[in-house]
């Protein structure tokens, strides 16, 4: 017959805390393990934040030489030299002849170059024929009279 065993008030409590200790244990080892992925994780990341962190300052670096470059090919002399050198004789128009139009085609009112052309339209086309004279209001008059 099997003998009836029962275990002692002192076994029962070291086998509640060998249960508890190598639960604590595992706990332990669980959040190490999980600690190292953290951490592989956040340096992952870092290196790579630091990488993009270059290539953008190389990029803002490209962009404002670019832009220089541009601001420079922009100048007045530089454009009617590339216009020089299409074949295309052209210059670069003054402040007062530029007219900015709306979108039905019809200019903004009270432009300085809207006002000027409607007045060099009034003045008679013979003084510019004659040589010597300027052209403009004063030489209208002259020729006038």
């Amino acid at each position: 017959m099997r003998k009836n065993r029962k275990m002692s008030k002192k076994m029962s409590v070291m086998a509640g805390r060998t249960v508890q200790i190598s639960a604590v244990m595992v706990m332990l080892f669980v959040m190490v393990i999980v600690n190292m992925l953290a951490s592989s994780s956040c340096k992952h990341l870092t290196s790579t934040i630091k990488v993009k962190e270059r290539q953008l300052a190389k990029l803002e670096e490209e962009k404002e030489r670019e832009r220089a470059r541009w601001y420079a090919m922009n100048t007045s002399e530089n454009l009617e030299a590339a216009l020089l050198r299409h074949g295309l004789a052209m210059r670069v128009p003054r402040g007062e002849q530029v007219v900015r139009l709306r979108p039905d085609g019809r200019p903004y009112p009270g432009q300085i170059s809207v006002a000027k052309a409607a007045e060099r339209n009034r003045i008679p086309q013979t003084a510019s024929a004659v040589p010597g004279v300027s052209r403009g209001r004063t030489s209208a008059k002259r020729s006038r009279r």
